[in-house]
């Protein structure tokens, strides 16, 4: 069983491993960052559609890389990754985090806990000298995860869109919250939240079915078997006027 999900754009450089092994596709990986590096600031600012006080800081981080590579989970700290307690996690739950745990990445493809990343910014969604990032990946993607039986699917579908061939059981969470009327809808701030806690619930619990994730009930949201389907699962949080 793999858990998959989305980079953030906001990063930091904290050490969880004291022992990072390379990314799998270090070559691929260089070419793009060879890519990057070739835009000037005016280009950047249009690629990423970045506003003025950012572009300094993007152009930084491209250039000038840091000389000491921090691991995956040391490196992302968006809205996700801080409900993510890895820093405190025991010696099982990091051996646990190193089998389970997966990013996936517009840069680096497919991320385990261990590997040694440098901050960056790259996004799906972008044509970088006209690679089209699908299918630069696609392959690694597929040869990664052929041989798993289950993946939980935490990731945004920018992402997620990257396991298009996958063949396995994919399990899709989604956490929705209850209107007045009857309907539910997306809070995306609090539904990142819930990725990342549920992440870390998974984690700290070392949960090996993922039935076992039904009984998660944090940030009010609680499994509701009647949106549910076999593999796509809905966390409702209530209505709360």
């Amino acid at each position: 069983m793999k858990i998959i999900l989305s980079p953030s754009k906001l990063q930091a450089e904290r050490v969880i491993f004291n022992a990072r092994r390379p990314v799998m596709s270090a070559a691929k990986s260089q070419l793009l960052r060879v890519e990057l590096t070739a835009l000037s600031r005016a280009e950047l600012k249009r690629f990423f559609g970045l506003k003025d006080k950012l572009v300094e800081r993007v152009y930084r981080q491209i250039q000038q890389p840091t000389d000491a590579p921090c691991d995956v989970f040391g490196l992302y700290d968006g809205i996700v990754f801080k409900e993510i307690n890895a820093v405190s996690y025991d010696a099982n739950q990091l051996d646990y985090l190193k089998a389970h745990g997966v990013v996936l990445s517009a840069l680096y493809g497919v991320l385990e806990a261990d590997m040694a990343v440098r901050p960056y910014r790259l996004d799906m969604s972008k044509k970088l000298a006209g690679i089209d990032l699908y299918d630069f990946w696609q392959d690694d993607v597929d040869a990664y995860f052929k041989d798993v039986d289950i993946v939980v699917n935490l990731a945004s579908r920018e992402f997620s869109r990257m396991l298009k061939n996958y063949a396995g059981r994919m399990i899709d969470v989604h956490f929705v919250e209850a209107q007045c009327d009857g309907r539910h809808r997306v809070v995306t701030v609090r539904a990142k939240r819930a990725r990342g806690l549920m992440f870390d619930y998974m984690v700290s619990q070392c949960l090996e079915e993922p039935e076992a994730i039904q009984q998660f009930c944090e940030a009010g949201y609680r499994y509701a078997p009647a949106l549910s389907t076999r593999d796509v699962w809905y966390f409702v949080r209530p209505y709360d006027d």
